[in-house]
């Protein structure tokens, strides 16, 4: 009661309280000369509002008041102004001015609460000071990242190679039960189209799950609130909103989810342009294309700095691709950020098995279903149509391996289409696997592992390693990493075209999505494959 007397009190008091809040030498300068301005070209504003207040403002770009000032000579010289503090503090005015209005305000509270216990910074705020630093805290956000991948690349090998040994058992005890001669075919199936084809991408699983339980512990010792706030200064300068970080985090699981979550972005271009980019987040189904390649082109002690690389290009890549949206098809002012930071909190096991068992469970899912049934179908069109026996009796195994993929379905499709992608440096057996990938993209691993598959003997069992000496054998480093860029950037999967059609409410910005990250997969990839290889041609 003693309280709300003194607040009605200090309100029917008739005398204006106006604080004068200090901004700095270089920036009263400054505002005493848009002040000046101000009262010469804008005297109406200046008598209602206070010419200081009008200036302040105009310093920090508030649309409504350039939009009555109206002055083209005063807003040129506002923006000279502008121009200058930034060049001195590096910042724009709108955030140096708030930064100081904050600072009075704290000043000012601690003089005027009293409390009864002995106020300290605790741990969090400790840390803090370290994590949200404005020159620490994004090297070390890069480094955790890379630890995450490099975790991801190590643990995974020893789980990965027991789920490979329990695959390539399977196929040989189907082989060695099989009933002589009869129905090859239906082995064929078996142990290339089922085994080979869903084998060939469940094996990454642990890879899958190692990657979901790093995020999830670090969302729930509430860092990834702290990347988010980190990244809001490098968002703000494309013209996005610091919550755009967190569909395209979630991003780094499933494109779907994370298009979803721009839901809690309010304005509506900035939603869009986070919605166009999201897929360049390298999803959990990628994570079998990179864990097919880096180990087959490059060695063990590149495979983490190669993730992390991707996974950076990605990430570059969308904020190049905003700040294009932003500049063009979706101009438009960008809003302030304002978000909560969670305590930091020691994560329960229960709640991270919980996060990988979600995760794990729907790649399985869709290894069961969507998968196992574009594996059969990628199957029947790399099997069939047989060539003659007589074309191919005269051949070697090897010879008679090729022979019959270049004549199915699938090898006559992808030889329409080599001319199109030879110069990204790929053949029609890459061309064939990017296309199925387009339904999902873990099919790109399956479909590697029926097309180098068949035509082996009864006795040779198709296996990871042998997929990646063939693979070797066949690709370059140069070629491998332009398979890689290619599969990050370019269209994402259906089921993502699909969402953005959705959430976005028309078909225009799906068919964007889906032909804009095309073409600039082929341009970015035909640059880096035509000057890596004119680089080897020359060194």
């Amino acid at each position: 009661n003693a309280l709300l007397d003194a607040v009605v009190e200090t309100a029917a008091d008739k005398v204006p309280l106006t604080p004068h809040i200090s901004y700095g030498s270089d920036i009263e300068a400054e505002l005493s000369h848009v002040e000046k301005l101000v009262h010469l070209h804008a005297k109406e504003l200046s008598d209602r509002y206070g010419s200081r207040w009008v200036a302040l403002k105009l310093l920090e770009g508030d649309a409504e008041i350039r939009e009555r000032v109206n002055t083209p000579d005063l807003l040129e010289k506002v923006q000279v102004s502008q121009e200058l503090l930034k060049t001195l503090f590096g910042d724009s005015p709108d955030i140096l001015i708030a930064d100081r209005r904050y600072g009075f305000i704290s000043g000012a509270c601690q003089e005027a609460v009293k409390h009864t216990v002995l106020t300290r910074h605790d741990i969090s705020d400790k840390v803090d000071r370290v994590l949200t630093h404005r020159w620490l805290g994004l090297p070390i956000f890069a480094v955790l990242m890379y630890l995450v991948f490099y975790l991801t690349f190590k643990l995974g090998d020893y789980p990965m190679a027991w789920l490979e040994m329990c695959f390539d058992w399977l196929s040989a005890a189907i082989v060695a039960v099989w009933p002589g001669e009869n129905l090859l075919w239906l082995q064929s199936l078996l142990v290339d189209g089922v085994i080979g084809g869903v084998g060939g991408v469940v094996i990454f699983l642990p890879n899958i799950l190692l990657l979901f339980l790093s995020i999830a512990f670090l969302e729930d010792t509430g860092y990834m609130a702290r990347a988010a706030f980190i990244m809001d200064r490098i968002m703000h300068k494309i013209g996005l909103h610091g919550k755009s970080f967190i569909p395209m985090l979630i991003g780094f699981g499933c494109s779907v989810p994370a298009i979803m979550a721009t839901r809690i972005l309010e304005n509506r271009r900035n939603r869009l342009a986070t919605m166009l980019v999201v897929p360049l987040m390298s999803c959990g189904a990628r994570i079998p294309i990179y864990a097919l390649l880096i180990p087959a082109f490059f060695p063990p002690q590149c495979h983490g700095p190669v993730m992390w690389l991707i996974y950076l290009i990605g990430i570059v890549a969308a904020v190049v691709c905003i700040n294009l949206l932003r500049r063009t098809l979706l101009k438009g002012e960008s809003v302030p950020f304002v978000m909560e930071l969670p305590p930091y909190r020691l994560p329960t096991w229960k709640g991270l098995l919980i996060h990988r068992w979600d995760r794990g469970w729907m790649y399985l899912k869709k290894a069961g279903t969507i998968i196992l049934g574009l594996s059969i179908v990628l199957w029947f069109l790399t099997s069939f149509p047989k060539p003659p026996k007589a074309l191919i009796e005269h051949l070697t195994s090897q010879e008679q391996y090729t022979a019959e993929i270049r004549y199915s379905i699938a090898g006559r499709f992808g030889r329409a289409i080599e001319p199109a992608i030879r110069p990204l440096g790929f053949d029609w057996k890459i061309g064939t696997a990017l296309i199925g990938a387009t339904m999902a993209k873990e099919v790109f691993v399956s479909q590697l592992s029926i097309l180098y598959s068949l035509g082996d003997e009864q006795d040779s069992e198709e296996t990871l390693t042998l997929l990646q000496q063939r693979l070797r054998a066949d690709y370059n480093p140069l070629q491998g990493f332009c398979i890689m860029l290619f599969c990050l950037l370019s269209t994402p999967c259906v089921a993502t075209v699909a969402i953005t059609r959705k959430e976005s409410g028309k078909w225009r910005w799906a068919l964007l999505q889906f032909f804009g990250l095309t073409a600039m997969a082929y341009i970015v990839t035909l640059c880096v494959f035509q000057i890596g290889n004119l680089l080897q041609t020359l060194f």
